[in-house]
């Protein structure tokens, strides 16, 4: 097992299908271009060997599938089905649930338990304002298609001072009505944000969210996994909300987290740009492969900081 001075190890590995993307939102990209496919991306039966090795080199049990958006490529069927054959403990997916209706036949078929699906706002214009792409009701209608299924979903909202602050409250009352759990996600300095002054003007602490939950619901913090992103709180009787609080309250220390790229890089940390190439490695055999990929995985160990410092890296070209 590798484990660095801390006791930090990788279990939960996070595979980008691809860097694109059919939706532009202004805390992604700053240009309101959609992202496109990385040069060079891996194929599906790719990625799935390298989560195979990962698997043996570095003990990974929890698999997140993200993007860019892993519903747009042709490369999504075999993945997730093959994904769901793996002997992992817990396989989920990020999507901004755009395609989910499309896609209703083989996300029924793998039998995945759990999704995250990303939503800003529930107003129609502000949506469009945001994303820059897509459409409202189809989101929605997505999401109540999954939880038809029977299928447990989080709701992933990024609060951003000046445009959806006002959404805070009428997203958590759509969430707390239909049993899904809403995290609000900090603002992070990731891409063009880095060095940005929209970061200042747009950020949202935790503590300015609780305050706003305050005014309309009681609360109270909960124990979380030792490794969880989200610090949790619970409405008595009513559900729970989560704050991914990346600037207000960094879990570094037990990030237990490792990022796989479309185009074959390991990233051991959000505000490292070090990334490790394991692509050529593939096609060896098993025996030269896994000491060549225990060696990569201890230098992205060594690559965890110990507090949040953003980087210049796109979010979503290294798995959300």
């Amino acid at each position: 097992m590798i484990v660095d001075n801390l006791g930090r190890r990788f279990r939960n590995l996070r595979v980008s299908l691809t860097a694109a993307c059919n939706y532009a939102c202004t805390y992604c990209v700053p240009d309101g271009k959609r992202l496109m496919k990385a040069r060079h991306e891996l194929s599906a039966s790719e990625l799935l060997k390298a989560v195979t090795y990962l698997q043996q080199a570095a003990g990974i049990d929890k698999l997140r599938i993200t993007g860019g958006e892993p519903l747009v490529t042709p490369k999504f069927e075999e993945f997730l089905l093959g994904a769901m054959a793996l002997p992992l403990s817990d396989v989920s997916m990020t999507t901004n649930g755009q395609l989910l209706l499309k896609k209703l036949g083989v996300i029924r078929e793998s039998g995945i338990k759990r999704l995250n699906i990303s939503l800003d706002t529930l107003n129609p214009l502000r949506f469009k304002q945001l994303a820059r792409g897509g459409d409202l009701p189809t989101v929605l209608n997505g999401i109540e298609a999954m939880l038809e299924l029977g299928i447990k979903l989080k709701i992933n909202m990024v609060p951003l001072r000046t445009r959806n602050a006002g959404d805070v409250l009428p997203l958590l009352e759509f969430c707390l009505e239909r049993g899904i759990e809403l995290r609000f996600i900090e603002l992070m300095r990731m891409g063009h944000l880095q060095h940005s002054t929209a970061f200042k003007v747009d950020f949202m602490s935790m503590a300015s969210l609780l305050e706003i939950i305050g005014t309309q619901y009681e609360f109270e913090r909960t124990n979380a996994p030792y490794d969880s992103t989200a610090a949790r709180f619970m409405i008595p009787d009513r559900g729970v909300f989560g704050v991914i609080a990346n600037e207000s309250e960094p879990f570094c220390r037990s990030c237990t987290r490792l990022r796989l790229s479309s185009n074959g890089c390991l990233y051991g940390c959000l505000s490292n740009s070090n990334k490790h190439y394991i692509g050529d490695l593939l096609d060896l055999p098993a025996h030269r492969l896994l000491p060549k990929l225990q060696g990569i995985l201890v230098q992205a160990l060594g690559d965890k900081r110990l507090a949040f410092q953003g980087s210049l890296i796109p979010m979503k070209l290294i798995g959300g």
